[in-house]
């Protein structure tokens, strides 16, 4: 949650402590109190030029201080794609890190996902005309994979599974282009057959990659000082989707001796730019202490500054009549 919302929150709340209420007991009011009918006209539906001016200099100065925040970190890893990048006093160093063969294993594997995603629509109607010419295509893929995994240079082993997978895509295939369709029970047997050698193609990548991933990140902590080592970050770009229990995360986690996502590993959801991850990182860190000065939890501001409030309202909307 960003710290600028909270910013916000507490002018909001200064303003609401001078404006409602009843005034000391006593003390005469300033004026006649406006109703709701005596508001000035327009009251309320936009907001003022000088409240869009005092929010627009906190965002301004709140980057700033995330800038500030940025320049304490001695040096930091993003997690992109195929490539392990080390940012360090103003130098970027990128190293490829997942190799041909977990390209390989991930396109033989994303066989059975296609093929799903594919028939999962409308189990047990006809497929259309589309949809069918579609399935043709693909299953012209499927067999033109085989040679490939042959020229690959798989070992016997992985071989054996990746032409198991393929056979067996071919012939699932064959048999709903024969009927035109597919019913859910078949669909779903197909993926349950699958799902073994999938499991297999997975374990086989997961090992390519954090094993050069260690090898990387070991060549790099040979060059680091051991203050540099201390305070390294980890910034983990991708998808929803992989986050929870993210091969990369669990890794550089393990190694810190972390728990997972927290204050050395950072996972950058949706943000493929680089600078956009690395802001991330400036944000979590300022927030984090912001965290601290206000509220005395250095995790608060990780989840919305309205949530507990939020809480309340929505108990008190909907309650029961």
């Amino acid at each position: 949650m960003s710290a600028r919302w909270l910013l916000g929150a507490a002018v909001v709340g200064v303003a609401a402590l001078g404006s409602h209420g009843r005034p000391p007991a006593g003390k005469p009011t300033d004026g006649p109190k406006l109703g709701a009918d005596d508001r000035p006209a327009g009251a309320k539906e936009k907001i003022p030029p000088e409240l869009d001016a005092l929010a627009a200099a906190a965002r301004r100065i709140y980057v700033g201080g995330r800038a500030l925040e940025l320049s304490t970190v001695p040096s930091v890893i993003l997690v992109s794609g195929d490539d392990l990048i080390l940012r360090r006093n103003g130098q970027r160093t990128a190293a490829r890190v997942i190799p041909p063969e977990y390209h390989a294993l991930k396109s033989v594997a994303h066989s059975t996902l296609a093929l799903f995603a594919h028939l999962a629509h409308e189990p047990g109607k006809p497929l259309g005309e589309d949809r069918v010419k579609a399935l043709k295509e693909y299953r012209a893929l499927l067999a033109a994979a085989g040679p490939g995994c042959e020229a690959f240079g798989f070992d016997l082993e992985a071989l054996t599974r990746q032409k198991r997978i393929l056979a067996r895509a071919v012939e699932f295939a064959d048999s709903v282009l024969k009927d035109g369709q597919v019913s859910g029970s078949d669909l779903a047997k197909f993926c349950r057959l699958s799902r073994a050698d999938i499991m297999e193609n997975c374990a086989a990548a997961a090992r390519l990659q954090l094993l050069a991933t260690h090898r990387q990140v070991t060549a790099w902590k040979k060059e680091l000082t051991a203050e540099e080592w201390a305070g390294l970050t980890v910034i983990v770009q991708g998808v929803q989707t992989p986050r929870a229990e993210n091969a990369a995360v669990q890794y550089f986690a393990r190694l810190f001796g972390e728990t997972g996502e927290g204050r050395r590993v950072v996972y950058a959801e949706g943000l493929f730019a680089e600078d956009a991850a690395v802001n991330l990182l400036g944000t979590l860190r300022l927030d984090g202490r912001l965290s601290v000065a206000v509220f005395g939890d250095p995790g608060r501001m990780y989840r919305d500054i309205l949530a507990d409030s939020a809480r309340t309202a929505v108990d008190d909307i909907l309650a029961a009549p």
